[in-house]
């Protein structure tokens, strides 16, 4: 049997949502970090293990979203968040200790953001290692292309972009503000078009239903500046069935990152009064 893609363009095509983010990342970045974009959002192997990964995150195992589309979100969370913390005085772990500049951490934290789910392709259950595995080698590639004369910040570009995809299921203890960024944004995906396809497929009821019919009521979420903290993440969902996604799946992450301190959070259920948590 032929596996020419032309045989199979439900998966492996790239959708509108893809491109507008695509023009939206590219639209919001400049110096370092835009270059980095500019190969990440085009590369035909990545894409690749993206796509694959939503096969297998979707249509086998009845999750949500962690393809092209979820990629593109996280790492234009996480850059938000970046910004919204640098901006409130909290600078990334690169710039405090003196190794590098706010743009270099801005390039480990789009790589870190953008890969970080490949893994999916390959097993659920320690997914966020299998992802070192297959990007190792395009986060080397890539390192190289927007520092080709700086092998030291290529090496410690590599060893954050690594500590921010091992840490983002929680599972291990991370220590910077930028694997923590990577942490949260992941977090911050979960409005209801996260769960759009899953929720289309047919199907028995299985284990991962919560996480679609939970994420199917959250209408949006908006990373802001907060009232009391440089970041405040709001939360807009048309029934309280969403605060399952808040409560078991963002604050999971949220209380395992070190930006815990400048992070508030407002989930509004309708027109009730907002539910405040870290405020």
């Amino acid at each position: 049997m032929s596996t020419d893609k032309r045989h199979f363009p439900d998966w492996l095509a790239v959708s509108h949502k893809e491109e507008e983010l695509n023009r939206v990342l590219l639209n919001r970045t400049e110096g370092p970090v835009r270059k980095l974009l500019s190969g990440l959002l085009v590369d035909e192997e990545i894409h690749g293990y993206h796509s694959y990964a939503n096969v297998v995150s979707v249509r086998r195992l009845g999750y949500n979203d962690h393809g092209p589309v979820h990629a593109r979100l996280v790492t234009y969370n996480a850059l938000k968040l970046l910004r919204l913390l640098h901006e409130g005085g909290i600078p990334p772990s690169l710039v405090v200790e003196e190794v590098a500049a706010y743009e270099d951490a801005q390039v480990a934290v789009a790589l870190a953001a953008f890969v970080h789910d490949i893994g999916m392709g390959v097993a659920r259950q320690h997914h966020e290692w299998h992802s070192i595995t297959l990007a190792d080698d395009l986060i080397q590639k890539y390192l190289a292309v927007v520092y080709p004369q700086n092998r030291r910040l290529q090496s410690v570009l590599r060893a954050l972009t690594h500590e921010a995809i091992v840490g983002h299921m929680a599972h291990e203890r991370i220590h910077s503000v930028e694997a923590g960024t990577v942490l949260v944004a992941d977090g911050c995906d979960m409005s209801r078009g996260r769960s759009r396809i899953p929720q289309a497929l047919e199907r028995d009821p299985m284990v991962g239903d919560i996480h679609r019919y939970s994420a199917s009521a959250i209408l949006r979420v908006d990373l802001q500046k907060g009232a009391t903290k440089p970041v405040r993440i709001q939360v807009q969902m048309e029934n309280a069935s969403g605060l399952f996604q808040i409560e078991e799946v963002l604050m999971t992450k949220v209380k395992a990152s070190p930006i815990i301190p400048h992070l508030e959070i407002a989930a509004h259920v309708g027109d009730d009064p907002p539910r405040l948590y870290l405020s």
